[in-house]
């Protein structure tokens, strides 16, 4: 949706050049203010959320937050969930509640000004899980060697059809060159050796995906995922230095959701804003309801999602040791200084304390893991 917010916010209202050499003015010249709406509920028992802005101009720094809204989801049993915002923009439920089977959801919103937004009914689609999650030896588009990482489901019914992934990946980072000591510039300009203050042997690093990877089976005789492609991740990756994780989540979606967020990633994944073909509004399921004519960008979301979560090692597939960029260097004090006052070396070995350059260093890549991650351990994680 950011992504989105900030295309069309060029794309929709930006002004006609009239030459590639002449000089233009990247400012608005016309400009349409637009409620953005970010709602998906799904049948995850939780705390949902809602976010609120506006669109926004080429030369502002970014969305401005709908503030002081009035938010909430109705369901065809007149059961009401409040939202009150816990951030700028951000309206949170009240309540822990979750997206049930043949239950009907409207969301309703009324802006501080008094402008009052509404949802189509939206029922929650069928509930499939996720079968499996697996890494295999591939090759990518480039030629390039890795590991991919894969995702099977299967619906009997034939009704799921419409198939969003995201995921996040955290991957264990085990440094080559650890040393228990550390090197650090004394007050006087000195350099001394001290004990390690924090673990730097050991740590681990969350990425969570960007958009959502979207399929189908709606031309296939079977309502059946099968070896549809997540992630791609070269050998010399530091993701598969040692072991590595991903958390799946699978959406069942609607066609309309499907449908909408399909072509927001094709906005979004354009080559050039500066193209001729100017994309208009994606249809949502969210109107206005004092203006038929107001546009609204965003989409009620109702989900079912099914989450998975997938480990290995990388002996598991690859018969070869990731290759850290290490070398061991013996610095002069005057460069081991202005390394050590960059935080760009660390020690790895202390030779006869007579000879000019004493210390030995490697690049903090390689002696220090909180140069990639967090040295505390997820609390999902497993060895």
């Amino acid at each position: 949706m950011k992504k989105l917010l900030y295309f069309l916010s060029i794309c929709i209202f930006f002004t006609t050049l009239n030459s590639c050499i002449e000089e233009f003015d990247a400012g608005t010249t016309e400009f349409e203010d637009v409620i953005v709406i970010e709602a998906i509920l799904t049948n995850e028992l939780k705390n949902h959320t809602i976010k609120l802005t506006r669109t926004y101009k080429f030369e502002d720094n970014g969305p401005s937050s709908e503030s002081g809204a009035d938010v909430k989801i109705i369901t065809n049993n007149n059961t009401t969930y409040s939202f009150s915002e816990t951030n700028s923009g951000v309206y949170t439920s009240n309540a822990v509640f979750k997206a049930e089977v043949g239950v009907t959801y409207n969301l309703e919103i009324t802006t501080r000004n008094g402008r009052k937004y509404k949802s189509k009914d939206t029922q929650l689609t069928n509930i499939t899980t996720i079968d499996d999650v697996y890494a295999a030896i591939t090759t990518n588009k480039d030629g390039v060697e890795g590991i991919g990482l894969f995702v099977d489901s299967f619906d009997a019914t034939n009704s799921s059809k419409y198939y969003g992934y995201e995921f996040d990946e955290t991957y264990k980072i085990v440094v080559p060159s650890w040393f228990p000591t550390d090197l650090i510039l004394t007050s006087n300009g000195g350099i001394t050796e001290v004990p390690k203050q924090q673990e730097e042997k050991t740590c681990y690093n969350t990425i969570e995906s960007k958009g959502r990877l979207l399929t189908n089976t709606t031309l296939l005789d079977q309502d059946r995922v099968n070896g549809f492609l997540l992630k791609f991740i070269a050998n010399d990756d530091i993701r598969v230095n040692t072991r590595y994780s991903i958390l799946v989540k699978q959406y069942i979606q609607s066609r309309e959701s499907y449908n909408y967020i399909r072509v927001l990633e094709e906005f979004s994944e354009s080559q050039s804003l500066f193209s001729q073909v100017q994309p208009g509004f994606l249809a949502s399921n969210i109107f206005s309801v004092d203006d038929e004519n107001e546009k609204v960008l965003g989409f009620f979301e109702v989900s079912s999602i099914s989450q998975k979560r997938y480990f290995f090692n990388r002996e598991d597939l690859l018969d070869t040791e990731y290759p850290w960029p290490c070398t061991v260097t013996e610095p002069t004090r005057a460069r081991l200084i202005s390394q050590l006052r960059n935080n760009r070396v660390k020690l790895i070995g202390v030779l006869d304390p007579q000879e000019p350059n004493p210390y030995q260093v490697v690049n903090r890549l390689c002696g220090d893991c909180t140069a990639s991650g967090s040295n505390i351990r997820p609390d999902f994680w497993e060895d």
